[in-house]
């Protein structure tokens, strides 16, 4: 119940993972559309909950790395998810030639 860094981590990562899908699917004007939902929940539902946290840094409070393997880690894996939407946005922002 509640908000947690994983239930924030989880919807950047499904976020990512349809922008991903849309273009693979010929669908690219939907990013804009994933991308301005996600803004819009993150401003009206997040933003206080992220203030009494202290903002984003607080997601490294909640790590603890007791695996050496990087690869194991869920905040390597939120990463990288978050990394592959922002490079979908990109090609979906860049303009063709």
């Amino acid at each position: 119940a509640g908000i947690t860094w994983g239930k924030v981590v989880s919807l950047y990562a499904v976020a990512a993972g349809l922008a991903v899908d849309c273009v693979r699917h010929a669908q690219p004007a939907m990013v804009h559309t994933i991308v301005d939902c996600l803004g819009e929940f993150v401003r009206k539902t997040l933003v206080t909950w992220l203030k009494r946290r202290g903002g984003w840094a607080d997601i490294t409070k909640c790590v603890v790395n007791t695996d050496p393997s990087l690869r194991s880690h869920w905040l390597v894996a939120a990463v990288c998810s978050f990394g592959h939407f922002l490079k979908t946005i990109f090609f979906v922002l860049l303009p063709e030639r």
